[in-house]
């Protein structure tokens, strides 16, 4: 990225952060964690009160990186959102979404509602 960047989201971790960044570039924004070696971290990669920053190239892509995380934590307060790494897969049989962790990709896993199974492709 090149000129000024915009923070977008600030983390305890430096594993949050790059959590939100994957999530960001699979949402088509891309970000950077740039203050991975804070300062202020402490022990077990929690930082001080700032956190560690997470930030897009402009003032565009910050205010669209805003509402996408915005709308995430909200849906995760109400309990209507899966993790960030989750893939989330239609059932061929029943039709129904489910949530696999992205260490299920290239497997076969099944359904939860039906049973079926239900090919979880490679990334």
């Amino acid at each position: 990225m090149v000129g000024e960047l915009v923070c977008v989201r600030r983390t305890a971790t430096v594993e949050e952060a790059d959590i939100v960044v994957a999530w960001l570039d699979g949402q088509g924004i891309k970000a950077q964690v740039v203050d991975r070696e804070n300062i202020g971290v402490r022990a077990f990669g929690v930082t001080d009160h700032e956190g560690i920053a997470v930030c897009v190239a402009d003032e565009e892509a910050a205010r669209e990186a805003r509402e996408l995380l915005e709308a995430h934590d909200r849906q995760r307060l109400q309990g209507t959102v899966v993790a960030p790494t989750d893939l989330v897969l239609r059932c061929p049989e029943c039709g129904v979404s489910n949530s696999f962790p992205a260490q299920a990709a290239g497997t076969v896993q099944e359904c939860f509602l039906c049973r079926a199974f239900v090919d979880v492709p490679a990334r």
